[in-house]
């Protein structure tokens, strides 16, 4: 968005020639604004100082708008300082290229900046995901803690089960290998050391006192418990 004609034409010749974006090229801020809802732009070159509307009260109008409220923005200006760059920033633009730019690195300079946005944007998505993935996973612990429950009272009450302690083994084996990839490292240390238990004693489960296991399963429940408290303070 550029109302020199010069640099416009330069510019969407640059990109449409050289870099094979398709450039949609408009006269100033208005033009913009309306072009914008039939173009429906993946990114705005939008420059500071345009008569009427300038570039900072165009990017508010443009976030107010459906089709552009997070399309991504790069500021173009011949009046920059350190300090504007930082301004610019943050209010929400990918960066800003100085006038007179280069045209043989503009289309890279661009491009720098659409990938770094684009890098950031994928991971945003990861974070999501992995939130969603961490969520789901927790609903699934107070199931897991109740059979831990249920097994370790089973233990108490008669003594060594077998049926016990292997449904006890079960989900330790499950979270030992799994928690710590869903954000609950405790987890998997705690039932870790559930799992070393069962690998050293395989064998001889008819003779063992369960109250070592018993003490490595209270462990494991604690940190279940400290787990789903934390992640309910993060969910409210």
């Amino acid at each position: 968005m550029e109302d020199d004609p010069d640099i416009q034409e330069v510019t969407t010749l640059l990109l449409s020639e050289i870099g094979d974006f398709e450039v949609q090229a408009c006269n100033g801020a208005a033009d913009g604004l309306a072009m914008a809802r039939v173009f429906n732009p993946d990114l705005i070159l939008l420059d500071v100082i345009m008569p009427g509307l300038g570039g900072q009260a165009a990017l508010t109008a443009f976030r107010k708008m459906p089709e552009t409220a997070s399309t991504p923005v790069i500021f173009m200006t011949a009046r920059v300082q350190p300090e504007q760059i930082s301004e610019y920033r943050n209010l929400g633009s990918l960066g800003v290229i100085p006038k007179p730019f280069d045209p043989e690195t503009l289309f890279d300079t661009i491009q720098e900046m659409w990938d770094r946005h684009e890098k950031a944007r994928m991971n945003a998505v990861r974070r999501e995901d992995l939130a969603a993935l961490r969520k789901s996973y927790a609903t699934d612990l107070p199931d897991r803690l109740k059979v831990l429950e249920e097994s370790a009272a089973t233990l108490t009450a008669n003594g060594w089960d077998a049926r016990a302690v292997a449904a006890l083994y079960e989900v330790a084996h499950r979270l030992a290998g799994s928690a710590a990839i869903y954000g609950f490292p405790a987890v998997s240390d705690a039932a870790m050391r559930i799992s070393a238990f069962a690998e050293r004693h395989e064998g001889t489960w008819e003779k063992l006192d369960p109250k070592p296991l018993l003490k490595h399963v209270e462990a494991l429940k604690t940190a279940i418990q400290q787990s789903l408290r934390s992640t309910d303070r993060l969910a409210s």
